[in-house]
């Protein structure tokens, strides 16, 4: 069978069906084929059978496919009285209910016709099912009955003419071919509504193939198939194929698949022939003694190109031939006025394509590899063939000022040999060799290697709409130069990727890269994204030999591998061919649904939906993944995992398309696939779970209870242990008791003890540097003023007398305080907290102003108290006293010449006490010091010999009463002491 533009492939007994006798075909809303044949039912999803055939009949011959294609309900007769009805994507054993494939009408039998396949002989009565009624078929008369009205409508048609059919339907319309006047009568709802000629149709050597279920009807007549359809009132046929070889009668069923451009043939022998219209032409020599192996071509028209072979090629085959002689299949290129210029092994010929005429230009030794022109000047890259057996080639990159190739303006050497180049910009121009790829400055003649310590085998440089540049290697994959540095693209699954010979570009922004096995397809942006981010998957769309080449090996090594011509269709050179295409007409097929339904269970096949339970006893799981695609199946892209397992992670799916797994443990694992759905790499994801019951003792209850009896028993082990131990601890206790009774006794005597001493010592050590801190004003004082009197020999007596009475009042006052040493005792060795009394806040501010008038009076100061006369406190008198006696006395000791205000306020609940005087006032570094001191007085270190005693016994002192102090520095000298004071009865 020869078929331009098809491939074909040729099922039997020998590679999947279970017999040679393919009865009918249809495709369900799932995208399965179905065949019925005389030993079962087969499902084929585009890469393989599956056959059912073991189903509780006695006969496993099955004829037509009837019913709803959309409705998911297909039935096929098969026992009487019993059909198979294909729901779900599985076959099963259904009762005829209302899809009865007999009914009775006036007592006669009638069967079901719905395909061409429904008529065998004369007697028989047969019925038609459309949208409307029904239509009864005898020999010689034809009866509507619409559901409808319940009225029958009788015409004067003979569906049978010599024992053959002269009626068939397409969707809800009838046929008839009139046998004797040749007309085609149009039939809808039991009425005659028009009339045509169709020599073809009307033919007796014709073959009328119809399904109703399918909506399909097709033509065909010596070997030629016609698809039929109904438009302008009448039929018209469109032709798909001529067969050759092959009898028309041995054909039993056809089906055409739209969406693929796939046509089902199947013969009552020779089991199941599947033609693929292609897109791809393969163009080949028309001389038999020549063989079709191309490489350099270069567009000749809008629609065609032409080889070094001089022969010029449209889709359609050979156009002219200019015989182009001895010339070398690796060089072809234009000049700028339009002449051809091809290569001959000792010089260049450049021939006129508007005179015919040749022209020989001689290049001296030098081999041309590939040529352009830019800006008036003519670019050629060589290969120095003076030395061919020398152990490296030479490279020569030659601009000429025309194309003679004589007047030289500038040549640039390098080493390895040539292959091809391009001009980056108006400096710079990029060489590829068989070693490396080098950028050349064209105004200091420097060369850059590019490719660094790594060898590089260049096939081609091209440059996109973009302005990318991507080269192509031979064995080596393709890259993208960026920024002088080059970026090698991920291979495909097979890796035959990587000797591509060259890419082309078309308008929606896909590559077409051809290579030595196939050609391949993938969008520009998915390869950029890659370029960014290594971890982003890239997926090739590849086509093969069955999408219209005669060979998967392109052809690449020449300076042009391949062109774009002005229709839109790209042209590429093979080892068996030319292969033309428009790149907007390719389509890529890809699946649109997976289905993971069935498993085998240690080799026993199981069905299931969304869940399968397995039994701890199976060993091994083999879950199918089926997949509905009838195109290349090397663009079938399904991963799978486990995906509760760690580190899980995403498995290539083979062509067998099944998961195995052995020995999973118990519990619910989730199954997960994805199937790649479109070229930008978007997946469709499914999942499945897989549930292993544990045996009883590996459930979380029986575990519960384990854990529980454990527990008891251990429970009452250590009950029995300490029924025993307490008995033998009572014995003992007696004995032990008496004995400790004394020594806890003496040692709570001694914690007593320890304590009051431990009390007393931290009281002494207060009390001493209390003591010290507050005698040391006046007693300095009495100090100065006596030293006062022995420096001086000569003082009058009021003088003395003066100096003598101030030493009286401060020894005085020196003695009152002594006085008070005791209440500081109190302070520390007795609970004063607990004890209140009411007293006035004004007298004992005064009771402390008179104490230091006298200092203050020597340093020129006075003391005011402003206080509330009619304040009265429950706060400690004690604790109060000695905390006002140490601020009053830091005032006195640094202030001169000035005021110091002793005052009060109250805010809501507290009382206010402010000492303000006009001193030297307290640096910021002391202020901040006892500021964080006062709020973490436990913890801070105490720093006594840098700041003294008294603020931080004013500060603990607050802390027993529960105040708080306030440090202002006043402006534009002098402190302030702000005490917050909470005026509360301690009970």
């Amino acid at each position: 069978m020869k078929g331009q533009g098809t491939h074909l492939q040729v099922y039997n007994t020998d590679n999947g069906l279970p017999q040679n006798s393919v009865k009918d075909i249809i495709k369900d809303k799932y995208g399965f084929i179905w065949l019925t044949t005389e030993n079962g039912i087969v499902r084929y999803d585009g890469s393989s059978f599956l056959i059912y055939k073991n189903f509780p009949l006695n006969s496993q011959r099955f004829t037509h496919f009837y019913g709803n294609v959309e409705n998911d309900s297909i039935f096929t007769t098969g026992e009487y009285e019993k059909n198979i009805l294909l729901h779900d994507k599985f076959p099963k054993i259904t009762p005829i209910k209302n899809h009865s494939t007999v009914v009775y009408r006036n007592k006669k039998k009638y069967l079901l016709s719905c395909s061409h396949y429904s008529f065998a002989s004369t007697g028989i009565g047969f019925f038609m099912n459309v949208a409307n009624g029904r239509y009864f078929l005898l020999d010689n008369v034809l009866i509507y009955s619409d559901s409808r009205s319940k009225r029958e409508q009788r015409l004067n048609i003979k569906p049978l003419y010599k024992n053959a059919s002269t009626i068939f339907a397409l969707n809800d319309l009838l046929f008839h071919v009139d046998p004797i006047t040749k007309n085609i009568i149009t039939i809808k709802d039991g009425k005659i509504i028009g009339f045509f000629k169709n020599s073809l149709l009307s033919d007796h050597k014709t073959r009328i193939f119809w399904s109703q279920i399918n909506h399909q009807l097709f033509a065909m007549n010596r070997g030629t198939i016609y698809i039929c359809q109904y438009q302008d009132n009448q039929l018209k046929l469109s032709k798909l194929i001529t067969l050759q070889d092959v009898k028309d009668e041995n054909f039993m069923s056809i089906y055409f698949d739209k969406k693929y451009k796939k046509l089902y043939l199947g013969s009552s022998i020779d089991g199941l022939r599947i033609l693929s219209f292609q897109d791809f032409t393969t163009v080949k020599r028309p001389s038999p003694n020549h063989e079709s192996v191309f490489y350099s071509i270069l567009p000749y028209s809008d629609s065609s190109v032409i080889t070094t072979f001089g022969e010029v090629y449209s889709h359609n085959g050979l156009l002219e031939n200019k015989n182009f002689k001895n010339s070398s299949p690796y060089f072809l290129d234009r000049e700028k006025n339009g002449n051809i210029i091809y290569l001959h092994e000792d010089h260049i010929t450049v021939y006129s394509k508007t005179s015919g005429t040749e022209k020989i230009v001689q290049t001296k030794n030098l081999l041309l590899k590939d040529f352009f022109i830019s800006n008036h000047q003519y670019f050629a890259l060589f290969k120095d063939i003076k030395n061919p057996d020398g152990p490296e080639f030479n490279g020569v990159l030659a601009i000429y000022k025309d194309q003679t190739f004589n007047a030289v303006e500038k040549k640039i050497f390098f080493k390895s040999e040539p292959t091809k180049f391009i001009r980056l910009d108006q400096e710079y121009i990029l060489v590829g060799t068989v070693k490396c790829l080098y950028k050349i400055s064209l105004k200091t003649n420097k060369i850059y290697k590019l490719t660094g310590n790594k060898e590089l085998s260049v096939r081609n440089i091209i440059k996109t709409k973009d302005g990318n540049i991507w080269i192509t290697t031979l064995g080596q994959g393709f890259y993208l130069l960026k920024n002088d540095h080059i970026i090698k693209m991920p291979y495909d699954s097979d890796g035959n990727i990587s000797s591509s010979h060259t890419l082309l570009e078309d308008v929606k922004g896909f590559f077409w890269i051809s290579t030595n096995n196939g050609l391949y397809k993938v969008l520009e942006t998915e390869l950029l994204k890659y370029a960014q981010n290594k971890k982003h998957r890239i997926y090739y769309y590849r086509f093969s030999k069955d999408a219209g080449f005669n060979t998967n090996e392109f052809n690449g090594g020449s300076n042009i591998a391949g062109n774009q011509l002005k229709n839109g269709e790209f042209v590429l050179p093979s080892l068996n061919g030319l292969i033309f295409f428009d790149p907007l007409k390719i389509k890529s097929f890809y699946p649109e649904n997976f289905y993971i339904e069935r498993a085998l269970v240690d080799n026993k096949e199981k069905n299931f939906k969304e869940k399968i339970y397995l039994s701890q006893e199976s060993n091994r799981l083999d879950l199918f993944i089926d997949v509905p695609y009838y195109s290349n199946l090397d663009n079938v892209v399904i991963e799978a995992k486990l995906s509760d397992f760690p580190n899980a992670k995403w498995e290539n799916i083979g062509k067998d398309r099944k998961f195995s797994v052995s020995n999973l443990g118990y519990g619910h694992h989730t199954f997960m696939v994805r199937m790649l759905v479109s070229d930008d790499g978007k997946f469709i994801y499914k999942k499945i779970k897989i549930i292993i019951p544990p045996y009883f003792y590996q459930t979380f209850w029986f575990k519960i209870f384990l854990t529980g009896l454990f527990c008891l028993f251990i429970y009452f082990l250590v009950k029995w242990r300490i029924s025993f131990l307490q008995k033998k601890n009572h014995e003992l206790e007696e004995i032990v008791n008496s004995r400790t009774k004394i020594l806890s006794d003496t040692v709570e005597k001694l914690e007593v003890t320890k304590g009051k001493l431990h009390k007393e010592i931290e009281q002494q050590k207060k009390l001493i540097g209390t003591i010290t801190h507050d005698i040391t004003t006046p007693v300095k004082f009495i100090a100065l003023t006596a030293k006062e009197i022995l420096d001086q020999e000569n003082f009058d007596e009021k003088r003395a007398g003066k100096i003598l009475n101030s030493i009286y009042k401060s020894s005085d006052q020196l003695y009152n305080f002594t006085m008070t040493l005791k209440e500081y005792a109190d302070i520390y060795s007795h609970h004063i907290l607990d004890k209140t009394e009411l007293y006035s806040l004004f007298q004992l501010i005064d009771e402390k102003k008179i104490l230091f008038d006298e200092i203050a009076e020597k340093n020129n100061t006075l003391i005011q108290n402003n206080v509330d006369e009619s304040l009265q406190l429950w706060i400690s008198k004690n604790i109060l006293s000695a905390i006002v006696h140490n601020l009053i006395d830091n005032s006195v000791k640094f202030t001169k010449n000035g005021t110091i205000t002793i005052e009060n306020s109250i805010e809501k609940e507290n009382i206010i006490l402010k000492i303000t005087d006009a001193g030297i006032g307290m640096d910021e570094k002391k202020i901040e010091y006892y500021t964080r001191l006062q709020d973490n007085i436990e913890n801070e270190k105490l720093l006594l010999q840098k700041y003294g005693m008294g603020l931080h016994l004013v500060l603990q002192l607050l802390q027993m009463i529960g105040g708080k102090i306030i440090f202002t520095k006043n402006e534009p000298q002098g402190t302030s002491f702000k005490l917050i004071l909470s005026n509360k009865k301690n009970e």
